[in-house]
């Protein structure tokens, strides 16, 4: 069977997640306008920075809690979005391998992207992120899977 628009480009933002150097979590978008994709990101350390997989992250080895030290990494939306022109984010959507993070969702919500889909990745405080989002005139979908499952208009 042939995969929709939506599982194609969240397929190529999963193989794209492939090339993140972040050491705790890898993740890939993709800013696709009129069906042509225009952009690609994953998360990583700056250009010219080392990789946090060859240990310049100070985060990469502490423990997850208050002390932590900051991360390095830069989203891979972030990137996506950095990697076009704003004529081609204009109206354009993003697809992600997880919801956006508040940080991320100003840049989208001020990038000229249109709407965002993502491959679920709902974490604590993701509603008030769509909301937010919404607000400033962003359409949110979650695909919460492949092969069938609904897109969710949330």
């Amino acid at each position: 069977m042939r995969v929709s628009w939506d599982e194609y480009y969240l397929d190529v933002a999963r193989a794209t997640s492939r090339r993140a150097t972040c050491s705790r979590t890898q993740h890939g978008a993709v800013i696709v306008k009129g069906r042509r994709i225009v952009s690609t990101g994953y998360n990583g350390g700056p250009s010219g920075y080392p990789h946090c997989l060859d240990g310049a992250c100070p985060r990469a080895t502490a423990p997850s809690g208050p002390d932590e030290p900051r991360c390095i990494a830069i989203h891979a939306e972030v990137n996506a979005l950095l990697f076009c022109s704003p004529e081609q984010r204009d109206a354009a959507t993003l697809y992600a391998t997880g919801a956006p993070c508040y940080p991320c969702a100003k840049l989208i919500a001020n990038s000229g992207v249109t709407e965002v889909v993502a491959a679920g990745g709902r974490y604590e405080g993701w509603d008030e992120v769509r909301d937010f989002l919404r607000q400033c005139g962003v359409r949110v979908r979650v695909l919460d899977g492949l092969e069938g499952l609904p897109v969710l208009d949330l």
